[in-house]
């Protein structure tokens, strides 16, 4: 098997393939979970929701749609992608315990016929698409806790001609177009950030607004395009780049909120969480 991971689908649009989470397998449907990975995110999620709820702390599980998910009309016509793939099977089990997972592929897909989200040669949403995810996971926060939520008219996007994760994996490398979402009038900035790449970042964002709610929120790289609107949401944001909670960290926080992030083609691999020792 061919081990390009650049799938070069209709007008120069990228896809990812042969990665490590078999994507296009999950797509077509012939990949799901087995019957002790789902038991495990059951367990992970119904433990999360009870050991938070316990502290009165809201949980929320964003699941960030594959690029696919959102533009399968640019993928070539041989490829396969099913409504029966295994975020749905994920989904479909977490339904009859209400568990607090959240999966915004139908309202990115209402507004993709206005703005492009994704751009052609990247995995990840765009700032529109970051943004538009923002405001849908915040209005479901502000059925539980009072946070103020940005509008389109505190927000512009400044676009960027650039190759980033796919199309960098080109020789010579593509280009398209990237819309970075800026704040108008930013009350939040970033105050610590440990600098390290990918698994293990950490930043801290505080907000002039110190009587804001607080949150931890545990991530992927998506969060990069979100978080300049999420950070004006909240007066203080613990931020780690892992699929993991850890339980003691968040006591020694305690945030009103704890958000995870999740593209969906790591939803095959269930995370294990470090629970509260002692």
């Amino acid at each position: 098997m061919s081990d390009i991971k650049v799938l070069v689908g209709k007008e120069g649009w990228l896809f990812l393939q042969n990665d490590t989470n078999r994507v296009v397998e999950q797509n077509n449907g012939s990949l799901k979970l087995a019957v002790s990975q789902q038991e495990h995110w059951l367990n992970t999620l119904k433990t999360r929701v009870a050991l938070l709820g316990s502290k009165n702390i809201k949980y929320y599980f964003l699941i960030a749609p594959n690029k696919e998910s959102i533009y399968p009309e640019y993928l070539p016509d041989d490829y396969v992608i099913t409504e029966d793939r295994l975020v749905y099977q994920l989904l479909d089990a977490c339904r009859p315990y209400d568990l607090p997972v959240y999966y915004p592929v139908d309202v990115l897909k209402m507004y993709k016929e206005k703005y492009q989200l994704y751009p052609c040669v990247n995995t990840h949403w765009n700032g529109i698409g970051g943004f538009i995810a923002y405001d849908y996971l915040m209005n479901i926060v502000k059925k539980d806790i009072a946070v103020p939520i940005l509008n389109w008219d505190q927000i512009i996007f400044v676009d960027e001609e650039t190759s980033q994760d796919l199309g960098n994996k080109l020789n010579p490398a593509q280009t398209s177009i990237f819309s970075w979402g800026k704040v108008k009038q930013p009350q939040a900035q970033i105050a610590y950030d440990n600098r390290v790449i990918n698994s293990g970042h950490v930043q801290v964002t505080v907000n002039q607004d110190t009587a804001l709610p607080t949150a931890a929120v545990f991530h992927d790289s998506f969060i990069e395009f979100f978080l300049p609107f999420l950070m004006e949401s909240f007066s203080t944001i613990h931020l780690f780049h892992t699929p993991s909670l850890d339980f003691d960290l968040i006591e020694n926080i305690k945030p009103d909120v704890v958000i995870s992030e999740m593209v969906e083609r790591f939803l095959l691999q269930p995370p294990v969480d470090s629970l509260k020792r002692g």
